[in-house]
């Protein structure tokens, strides 16, 4: 096989030309970089760190019984209770405060339980015992398996089935 001058030429600019093209971009992939020695890795933020050390207040409560229409719980909610704000701190305690309006202004302004997650993380309770008379005890439980998580929005969700009737209960809470 006889490859004319023009052929040899051709094929040997073409060849001369793509190795420089090819040295040039590995030389481009592999040259050094100030911040190739510290690569940048994505900040994994857990569900503690998200609710700890926040004030929270409930911002909406829903109901959905069986097949019904979801109903609105937080709508009949007294004035006193909505404004309540809640803090889920590092160290476990779990803190109510009545907020601006209280129900009863002989209840103390502040309450303190305890909250843990479970789960692996995706469910969260927290107790506060109200009242601790014999035979009257009270307390205060806000939970659920965490729905949604962001800095400022918590949706907790409860399943409850009796008699066959599946109600699940969705809190969303707002960070103040």
């Amino acid at each position: 096989m006889f490859l004319s001058f023009f052929q040899l030429y051709f094929f040997f600019m073409y060849s001369r030309t793509l190795f420089v093209v090819a040295v040039a971009l590995l030389g481009g992939l592999t040259s050094c970089d100030d911040d190739s020695s510290n690569p940048i890795l994505p900040t994994i933020v857990t569900a503690r760190e998200l609710v700890i050390d926040k004030t929270w207040k409930v911002t909406a409560t829903t109901e959905k019984k069986g097949d019904q229409p979801a109903e609105n719980l937080y709508l009949d909610v007294p004035s006193c209770f909505q404004d309540n704000l809640y803090t889920f701190q590092a160290s476990g305690a779990f803190v109510l405060d009545e907020g601006p309006t209280r129900c009863d202004q002989q209840d103390p302004q502040t309450r303190t339980g305890t909250w843990a997650l479970s789960n692996s993380g995706t469910t969260l309770r927290g107790t506060i015992t109200l009242a601790t008379q014999p035979g009257n005890d009270a307390s205060l439980e806000l939970g659920g398996v965490i729905e949604s998580l962001t800095a400022t929005r918590l949706m907790l969700v409860e399943r409850d089935t009796t008699g066959g009737v599946t109600t699940v209960t969705r809190t969303t809470l707002m960070a103040q």
